[in-house]
């Protein structure tokens, strides 16, 4: 009897051991189950493909990102700026600019103290824009009696007569300019300003035929209604 209770003891102590040494196998077990497991889900996870959406194309942005449209090589230009045609009544911007040239020196008058000495000024004035015998003529003449009495009452109230040209045209009826020929109407507003009276003014015309001369230039040949 003493020999079996001191066999006891070892024997349990063996058996305590070897549940040690399971549950530490166990326990090894488990966490290297759980090692495994994550390695792989972190691994899926580096491999997965990336599904965000870049910024540029992100919905509701408020950005038309569409391209523009290509102009094609080949399309119609727009005939929104088509030139007008011209006014059939207009003449040769060199004819309008001796026109008014002419025009502006033939009537104008200046009766105010050391200006015009006669009637006669603005006729001598008008000779520069002349050719032929107009500009002969011009440079003679000498006013009649109603010239003379139109002179002395602009001295009298020291006048200054002016001339805006309105706009100058082809008069009705008259042929389309030529490359050496056209007739021009000129229409102007004529005012007298005296010197202690109220200024006056009127609407005037005056019908010119012009002709190129052999430089090139410009020149009023004619007063047709004059």
């Amino acid at each position: 009897m003493p020999k079996t209770d001191a066999a006891r003891p070892r024997a349990q102590r063996g058996t305590i051991a070897l549940l040690v040494a399971a549950a530490v196998l166990a326990a090894v077990g488990v966490a290297l189950l759980l090692g495994l497991g994550g390695g792989e889900s972190a691994a899926s996870s580096e491999s997965a493909p990336r599904t965000t959406a870049p910024p540029s194309a992100a919905v509701g942005n408020g950005k038309d990102d569409t391209p523009p449209a290509e102009t094609s090589p080949n399309a119609e230009p727009s005939t929104s700026h088509d030139v007008p045609d011209l006014d059939p009544s207009s003449v040769p911007a060199s004819v309008d600019e001796v026109a008014r040239a002419f025009t502006t020196a033939w009537a104008s008058h200046d009766a105010r103290p050391g200006r015009d000495s006669s009637f006669d000024d603005a006729s001598r004035r008008a000779a520069a824009y002349a050719a032929g015998a107009l500009a002969e003529d011009l440079r003679t003449h000498t006013s009649s009696s109603a010239g003379t009495q139109q002179w002395l009452s602009w001295k009298d109230r020291q006048v200054q007569v002016t001339v805006t040209v309105l706009r100058v045209s082809l008069p009705d009826g008259a042929p389309a300019p030529s490359e050496d020929s056209s007739f021009a109407r000129v229409i102007y507003i004529l005012k007298e300003l005296p010197a202690k009276e109220p200024a006056t003014e009127s609407e005037e015309q005056v019908a010119l035929k012009l002709r190129r001369s052999t430089d090139g230039s410009w020149r009023v040949v004619g007063l047709p209604n004059v």
